[in-house]
C-alpha cells in the first residue's frame, strides 16, 4: 500500500482557491439578485408614475399608486360625486398592468363650488375740460385700442365743437380671462359724449362683469340736469337692453329754500305797482321787445333780484284781432321773450314760468281800440312754492 504525502503549503493553497471560488459564486448570486431587484423596482416605479398620471387625467388628484410587480394598489381619497371605477379602469388599461385593486381609498365630501371667473376693475372714464382718462381692465388689446381711438376721434356738443385733445388710457390693463363683452363700449362712449357736452368735469364708470353703469358730475342749473336726463334717456334704455343697471349720479344745484308767504306777497305787490298803467312793448305783430319794453323789464328785474327764491309767472295775452291760434302762438312767444331777457341778465330760467293765454283772458272790451290795447299785455305774478 502506498500513500502520497502532501506538503502543508499545498493544502493551504487548495483551501484558498476553494474559498475564492465560493466567494465569487456568492458574489455572482448577489449581483444577480440585485439586478433582478433593481430591474423589478424600475418597472414598478414606471407603473406607479404612469398610473398616477392616468389618475390625474381622470380627475383623481389625491390617489397614489403602489406597484408590486405588475399589480397596482390604489390608496388615498376621492371627492363625493366622482366615480372611483373610472379611475380603476384608467389604470387597468395601461400597458404592463396586470391587476388593479383599491385597497385604501375612501370618499370625502365635495368642496363648495368656487367661481373662477376673472373679475377686473371697473372701467372709469373721467374727464376735466378737454382731457379724459380711462382707468380699469378690459379683456383684449382690441377693446383698449377701440376705446382710445373712439375717444380721440369723437366730437360732442350741439355743433360738434367739443372734442378731447388728450386721451390717456395708460391706466387701462388687458386682463386675460376677463369676462367682458364689447356691447357696453360704444354705448358708454356715447354716454360720455352727452355728459361732456354739458359737464366740464364728470365721469362714467362701467363694470362689465357686474353689469353696472354709474355717472357722476354736477350741473350748474336744475334745467341742465333735466336736459341731461332727457338727452341720456335713449342710451339708458340701450344699456338696460344689454342687461346693465344704470345709476344716475349727476347732481343738480341744491334747491333754494322755499320763500316765505310774506316774501311772495311783497314781490307780487311790488311788481303790480311797477307795471300799473304801463305796457311791455313789442314790435308790431312780433315777439321782438322795443327799447321802451326792455327799460320796463329792467325796473321789474331790480325788484325780483331782491327776492331770488320767489318764482314768477309771466303771462302773455292778446286781443281778438287775427285768429285764435295766431294769438295764442304770439302770446306764448312774447312771454318766452320776456323770460329770455331776464335770463340774459343773469337770472335762473328755473324761477320763471312762461304761459301764453292768447285772447282767452281779456280785461277790456275788444270792440274798441283802447280795449284791445289793454288786452295786449304781459302780466307778472309771484308764486308760492
Amino acid at each position: 500500500m502506498s500513500s502520497r504525502f502532501t506538503p502543508p503549503g499545498e493544502v493551504d493553497q487548495a483551501a484558498s482557491w476553494a474559498a475564492f471560488v465560493a466567494g465569487m459564486v456568492l458574489l455572482f448570486l448577489m449581483l444577480t439578485s440585485l439586478a433582478v431587484f433593481v430591474g423589478t423596482r424600475s418597472i414598478e416605479s414606471d407603473l406607479e408614475a404612469r398610473s398616477e398620471q392616468a389618475l390625474r387625467v381622470a380627475g383623481f388628484q389625491e390617489i397614489r399608486a403602489d406597484a408590486n410587480g405588475f399589480a397596482v394598489e390604489l390608496k388615498g381619497q376621492y371627492r363625493e360625486g366622482q366615480d372611483l371605477d373610472e379611475g380603476i379602469r384608467a389604470v387597468a388599461n395601461l400597458a404592463g398592468v396586470g391587476a388593479v385593486e383599491a385597497v385604501g381609498v375612501w370618499e370625502i365630501e365635495a368642496p363648495e363650488a368656487v367661481d373662477v371667473t376673472v373679475v377686473g376693475e371697473p372701467v372709469a372714464f373721467s374727464w376735466n375740460g378737454d382731457s379724459i382718462t380711462v382707468v380699469g381692465a378690459v379683456s383684449t388689446e382690441d377693446q383698449k385700442e377701440f376705446i382710445t381711438e373712439s375717444l380721440a376721434a369723437a366730437t360732442f356738443g350741439e355743433d360738434d365743437e367739443i372734442r378731447f385733445a388728450v386721451v390717456d388710457a395708460s391706466g387701462t390693463e388687458v386682463v386675460e380671462g376677463l369676462d367682458s363683452e364689447d356691447e357696453w363700449i360704444g354705448t358708454s362712449i356715447a354716454l360720455v359724449g352727452v355728459l361732456a357736452s354739458t359737464l366740464n368735469d364728470g365721469s362714467v364708470t362701467v363694470n362689465p362683469s357686474g353689469e353696472v353703469v354709474t355717472t357722476s358730475g354736477k350741473t350748474e342749473t336744475r334745467q341742465e340736469k333735466r336736459d341731461l336726463v332727457v338727452a341720456t334717456d335713449d342710451l339708458v334704455v340701450a344699456l338696460a337692453a344689454d342687461g346693465f343697471d344704470f345709476t344716475d349720479g349727476v347732481l343738480g344745484p341744491p334747491k333754494p329754500p322755499a320763500p316765505t308767504k310774506e316774501e311772495v306777497e311783497e314781490l307780487d305787490r311790488t311788481l303790480s305797482e311797477l307795471i300799473e298803467g304801463k305796457v311791455v312793448e313789442f314790435e308790431f305783430a312780433s315777439a321782438q321787445l322795443t327799447e321802451d319794453g326792455t327799460a320796463l323789464l329792467d325796473e321789474l328785474l331790480v325788484a325780483m333780484v331782491e327776492f331770488p327764491t320767489v318764482s314768477v309767472e309771466i303771462a302773455g295775452h292778446a286781443d281778438t284781432d287775427g285768429s285764435a291760434d295766431r294769438n295764442l302762438d304770439l302770446s306764448q312767444r312774447r312771454a318766452d321773450a320776456v323770460v329770455a331777457y331776464f335770463v340774459g341778465r343773469g337770472e335762473s330760467p328755473e324761477r320763471f314760468i312762461a304761459i301764453g293765454y292768447g285772447d282767452t283772458r281779456p280785461i277790456a272790451d275788444n270792440s274798441t281800440e283802447d280795449g284791445r290795447q289793454k288786452n295786449r299785455r304781459i302780466e307778472f305774478r309771484a308764486l308760492e312754492g
